[in-house]
């Protein structure tokens, strides 16, 4: 049994403990099929009362309350709903527990719409004083949300303590042997279709559940990919919400900079990654899905998802581009390319990638977004007099060591082999790209 199969008998354990439970996860991932699971369990011991809100359908943290309120006590006739008050519904649930016989959970589906509350702040405050003592207060709550506790807290009060009396699950990537909890279309279902489903839709339950339904092995059809770069897009957009881009950026695009130990984690049990603990495939998994790799590709082509060594490509490509355009006009590179057989070579290697992009794509950046330090190296050598301006505190060899060290560098980190730098090689690294920006932002500071 996979992990996420042991997940809703794990949550209804932890739930009677007692204690509260955070459950997380992108769009599609499953929370609401996972807390249904759960209420099926909680149901069947005769001492425990579920009461479950989606708040996706409420407008304040007073019409929450009430509507608990009006389930915990349906004989007793709450306020209307133009009448309440968050505080007023907060006293009247914590009387009603107070004398209710058995164990009460709140299950609180759609938690990031306390995003939206005019009373957000107060309804936080006054839920964690439901829930923080379920030992007095027999009462615990199962919160469905897409963001982490601490980011809707964040977003509403700046300070986070509801989260510290939640322990937080996460609903990752499915597996093999959760395909036939998604839908009768796994029913005798070969091994090798199963893997040819988690491929597709790259252990995305929403995506597999789609394949399984639909079949587009064998019956191909547009609107599949169409759901599929959907989905992928609304996965994206989560990543965004919680800040997660860049980190996904790195580690599954590269180059990896920055020591992700605590984001890695997130995406592994997100399901974008594949569990380090596992013997999970990362073709079954988001990062190893072509459609979100390059979705993920565009959404951070003019973002810096690469730390320091990114923001110094990026500065140094425009300083060679302002540098250059001041000395020979719009058209330098064709001059240039008549002139220096090295930046004809690169230039026709930057345009090879342009039009790359423009046939997958549609689009494209300027040619001298498809370069790489070691080639702007090339351009600033062969015009050092031109050059020597902006780089005018060192000579040109120690700019050399500089640039071209960063080039040596960035050629494993761009091709996802991180572990082949020592710790020593990574500093460096990273030394040699804030020297560049140091250098290019005094010349900037100084012209202007």
């Amino acid at each position: 049994m996979t992990e996420r199969a042991k997940l809703p008998g794990k949550v209804a354990t932890l739930l009677r403990a007692p204690a509260n439970v955070a459950l997380h996860g992108s769009p599609g991932s499953g929370k609401s099929f996972i807390s249904d699971k759960v209420v099926g369990l909680l149901t069947t011991d005769p001492t425990t009362s579920v009461i479950r809100v989606d708040l996706s359908t409420t407008m304040s943290g007073a019409a929450v309350f009430e509507e608990v309120r009006r389930q915990l006590e349906p004989d007793t006739a709450a306020a209307s709903y133009e009448s309440s008050n968050v505080h007023v519904e907060w006293r009247g649930i914590r009387a009603g527990l107070m004398g209710f016989q058995g164990h009460v959970v709140l299950v609180l589906d759609q938690f990031d719409r306390v995003l939206r509350f005019g009373d957000g702040q107060e309804f936080l405050l006054l839920l964690r004083e439901l829930v923080h003592r379920p030992e007095s207060i027999c009462c615990t709550a199962l919160v469905g949300s897409r963001r982490s506790l601490q980011a809707i807290e964040a977003g509403v009060r700046g300070i986070s303590t509801l989260a510290s009396v939640f322990y937080t699950e996460f609903l990752g990537s499915a597996r093999l042997e959760d395909l036939s909890a998604l839908g009768p279309g796994a029913k005798g279902l070969s091994i090798r279709k199963r893997h040819e489903c988690l491929e597709w839709s790259g252990g995305h339950p929403a995506l597999a559940k789609y394949w399984l339904s639909t079949r587009p092995d064998r019956q191909p059809d547009p609107a599949s990919e169409l759901e599929r770069i959907r989905t992928v897009l609304r996965v994206l957009d989560h990543l965004a919400d919680v800040d997660l881009v860049d980190a996904a950026a790195q580690t599954v695009l590269g180059p990896v900079i920055d020591e992700f130990l605590f984001e890695r984690q997130e995406l592994q049990l997100l399901g974008v990654l594949p569990s380090s603990a596992s013997d999970q495939p990362v073709e079954e998994t988001l990062a190893g899905q072509g459609t979100f790799r390059d979705a993920l590709r565009m959404r951070t082509r003019s973002m810096n998802p690469w730390g320091v060594l990114g923001a110094a490509e990026v500065q140094l490509r425009g300083i060679v581009d302002i540098v250059m355009r001041d000395a020979y006009g719009q058209v330098w590179a064709d001059e240039m390319a008549k002139r220096h057989s090295g930046i004809r070579r690169l230039k026709d290697e930057a345009t090879e990638k342009l039009e790359r992009d423009e046939r997958s794509f549609g689009r494209s950046s300027p040619w001298l977004s498809y370069t790489y330090p070691g080639d702007l190296w090339t351009i600033v050598q062969a015009e050092w007099a031109v050059f020597e301006p902006v780089f005018n505190t060192r000579d040109k060899a120690y700019w050399r060591t500089i640039i071209v060290g960063l080039a040596q560098y960035r050629a494993p980190l761009a091709h996802g082999r991180p572990e082949v730098l020592s710790e020593e090689q990574r500093t460096q690294c990273r030394i040699f790209a804030e020297k560049i920006i140091e250098r290019l932002r005094a010349f900037q500071a100084d012209t202007r």
